[in-house]
């Protein structure tokens, strides 16, 4: 799949998970995702980052709290499942906190239905903490 298509795909992904705020960075194209619960808006769940150096969807699953290591665990999986390694991909500092999926690597429609149940199962997780 074409790195515009996984872009948007994700877009529309993210925004039917619930009731969403979704905020566009002013100097980048960078999407910013903060699932509204009933105190309002919570912490940034998801980031869809388009910019030359980045280009992928990066996950927050533990926002607030960059000694966590739950990033490190949860980008293994990650990888595992979609077969790449962040670090042979790209050369900037990686958050423990976060996970980075390279827009590329989807590549298959496959990939992009394992991609949206990841997602979906962390957005549960994400939405029972916070």
């Amino acid at each position: 799949m074409k790195e515009l298509l996984v872009f948007g795909e994700l877009h529309k992904y993210l925004n039917s998970l619930g009731f969403i705020e979704c905020t566009i960075a002013n100097k980048s194209l960078s999407l910013g995702y903060k699932p509204i619960t009933i105190r309002g808006a919570s912490k940034k769940f998801a980031t869809l980052n388009g910019d030359k150096r980045y280009r992928c969807l990066i996950l927050h699953v533990d926002p607030g709290n960059p000694e966590s290591a739950k990033g490190k665990i949860v980008q293994k999986e990650i990888q595992k499942i979609l077969n790449f390694d962040i670090g042979q991909m790209r050369t900037f500092k990686l958050k423990k906190h976060e996970v980075f999926i390279p827009f590329e690597v989807i590549d298959t429609k496959e990939k992009m239905v394992l991609l949206k149940n990841f997602i979906g199962n962390q957005y549960k997780i994400f939405l029972e903490n916070y």
